[in-house]
């Protein structure tokens, strides 16, 4: 995961990061508001060995050195009993020794005899007191330590050389610092929440993340229609998701520019990618500009071809597989002015690969080559099943259809290793259900008033058929083989 990436993942997540930004402030300003007024007070002590006129350097040097032993077990005995119950009964402090001791700092400065003490508490005055009062029982006790007998006076000196003074303002809390405190850890933990939750995240969010794990090119960029599912068939002629379409179409032109393609499989790594509805409007895209296109059902599991064109399912591509029906009796056409014909999938069989991959099936696309500028196959997808690996060799390119924040990246990678695996040829990508393109991006150029929709091109519903044999919105039929219906 490169910077780009986290920047991605941090923009994508970026309602968390503000989500736990907003908290953190809001903790921050609790815990600034929930806090008692506390103020604080420090009285520094010197510390120094008596040590003649006439001392030579080396003894001054050693005597310095000496205190500045001595100094951290001084400061090590600010907060024993010894010093904080005299202080306590003193200032009649509400407190216990191990109380005060909590409240009280020691700071012994490196390479130096000072000894500074600093007390907390909730009054500003006996703040002041405690620490002077602590200050001064710590001088009695190093003097009785350090001349136990009292026969003698102590080479140790200790002198105050700043008293406590009462403070003007508390110590805490400190609100502003608090709220800043309290965002600066609401966004970091944003961010490390965004970035975790992207290396988690394994769905493919944008083109850009297809472009980077494959390194076949992404035909078309389809945007999110929150409406396609209830009508596939593109609508808008002005709308980002036909001029996809006919940019998907615009790429076909030139896949096998020494021998043009002509049989496209589409198909996905998974079920609800969007696979069937591309393949009616790429289908659509293509009639739209004159070409003679048959679109094939072969996902014998769960066809969808039938309900979204308005036609007859009963009898089709298994019935011409299994010999019991000709090609133009159960090929359809389309009610638009520029028509496709279609092959929907016909009575569901127990065994869909061996079926897809017969002989027959090869010779049918063979066949329908013969009389069609272009032959879309929807297929089924190819993770969970091998129908579609059976059907790659028998076409000349595979267009693999992946969506957005559904498609996980190992999906991909072993869809087009299935690919491999079957030695099929992968056109490219179909990156479904993305951001849309803002107008301001494209600017004039995104809608082209003379293209029509793919409704008005090759209609919603199938033209009239008889009980017996569906020939009437059937293309005429010159022995078994299907000629493209007249333009216009």
């Amino acid at each position: 995961m490169n910077a780009r990436d986290l920047i991605a993942g941090v923009r994508r997540n970026l309602l968390l990061v503000i989500l736990l930004a907003v908290l953190g402030t809001g903790a921050g300003l609790g815990i600034g508001l929930l806090q008692a007024e506390e103020y604080k007070t420090t009285t520094t002590l010197f510390v120094s060995v008596a040590q003649g006129s006439q001392s030579s350097i080396d003894q001054r040097y050693q005597g310095t050195l000496f205190t500045q032993e001595r100094v951290r077990s001084y400061a090590a005995l600010v907060t024993t009993p010894t010093v904080t119950k005299p202080v306590i009964k003193a200032l009649g402090l509400p407190l216990k020794p191990e109380e005060l001791a909590q409240r009280l700092e020691v700071d012994v400065p490196v390479d130096t005899v000072l000894v500074n003490i600093t007390a907390r508490y909730g009054d500003a005055a006996t703040v002041a007191k405690i620490a002077n009062a602590v200050t001064t029982r710590l001088v009695g006790v190093v003097a009785e330590l350090e001349t136990p007998d009292r026969t003698q006076a102590s080479a140790i000196r200790v002198k105050v050389v700043r008293d406590a003074a009462v403070p003007e303002r508390p110590s805490s809390p400190r609100l502003v610092l608090d709220i800043v405190l309290g965002l600066a850890l609401g966004l970091v933990g944003g961010v490390g929440a965004g970035i975790l939750r992207e290396a988690l995240d394994t769905r493919i969010h944008s083109a850009a993340d297809l472009m980077r794990l494959s390194d076949q090119p992404v035909l078309a960029m389809v945007p999110k229609d929150p409406g396609a599912q209830a009508a596939p068939l593109v609508g808008d002629r002005f709308g980002p998701r036909a001029e996809a379409y006919r940019k998907l179409r615009t790429a076909l032109r030139f896949i096998g520019v020494d021998q043009p393609a002509k049989v496209f499989l589409i198909t996905s790594p998974l079920m609800g990618d969007g696979k069937s509805t591309t393949a009616v409007n790429l289908a659509g895209a293509l009639a739209a500009e004159g070409a003679q296109v048959a679109l094939l059902e072969v996902d014998l599991r769960r066809p969808a071809l039938a309900r979204m064109l308005g036609l007859v399912g009963e009898a089709g591509l298994t019935s011409v597989l299994t010999g019991r029906a000709e090609l133009a009796e159960v090929a359809q056409s389309t009610s638009g002015p520029h028509r496709i014909t279609v092959l929907t999938s016909g009575p569901l069989p127990p065994n869909p690969s061996e079926l897809l991959g017969t002989q027959r099936m090869r010779d049918l696309l063979r066949r329908l080559a013969q009389n069609f500028d272009y032959i879309i196959l929807d297929a089924p997808p190819l993770l969970p099943v091998t129908d579609a690996a059976v059907l790659v060799p028998a076409v000349d390119a595979a267009i693999l259809v992946t969506r957005a924040k559904k498609t996980r990246r190992d999906e991909l990678r072993e869809a087009l290793t299935v690919m491999e695996t079957a030695r099929g040829r992968v056109a490219g990508l179909v990156f479904n259900c993305g951001a849309a393109p803002t107008a301001d991006r494209y600017g004039p150029y995104v809608h082209d008033v003379a293209q029509p929709t793919m409704r008005d091109t090759i209609g919603d519903r199938a033209l009239p058929a008889d009980g017996r044999a569906m020939r009437r919105g059937n293309p005429p039929v010159s022995g078994d083989r299907a000629v493209p219906p007249t333009r216009g």
